[in-house]
């Protein structure tokens, strides 16, 4: 082999945690988004689902928070819609939903730029 033919990258190699770090973020940033835009939430959950096998086990943490994320809040904004013609406190819900979903994006941010793994991924509560 040549010095100038490529070489095939080493499969033995631990695998570089920053690209999962740097998803992991712009996952949280597309929560925060989701405010606006419920369609930015699902595109994080399919991110998290595709690199969470895949990461190291304190970045897997942050993924599978994430999923659960994803699935929270589709049950509010389900229960929200249902619950819109009852003196419009699906509207409640929905809000009550929204900085649910701020806080938990936010602290899981904050640890997760502090290197820290999520405690409870799979719950409910921040």
């Amino acid at each position: 082999m040549t010095d100038t033919e490529a070489r095939p990258m080493e499969t033995d190699s631990p695998r570089d945690e920053s690209g999962d770090r740097v998803l992991a973020i712009v996952n949280y940033v597309l929560c925060l988004l989701a405010i606006a835009s419920g369609l930015t939430l699902l595109i994080a959950a399919i991110l998290a689902y595709v690199r969470k096998d895949q990461a190291q086990p304190w970045l897997k943490t942050h993924f599978q928070y994430q999923i659960a994320t994803f699935w929270y809040g589709l049950a509010i904004a389900i229960i929200g819609f249902l619950t819109i013609w009852l003196l419009g406190l699906g509207l409640l819900i929905w809000l009550a939903g929204s900085i649910w979903l701020v806080v938990r994006a936010a602290v899981g941010l904050i640890r997760l730029v502090d290197g820290r793994a999520q405690p409870d991924p799979y719950g409910f509560w921040v």
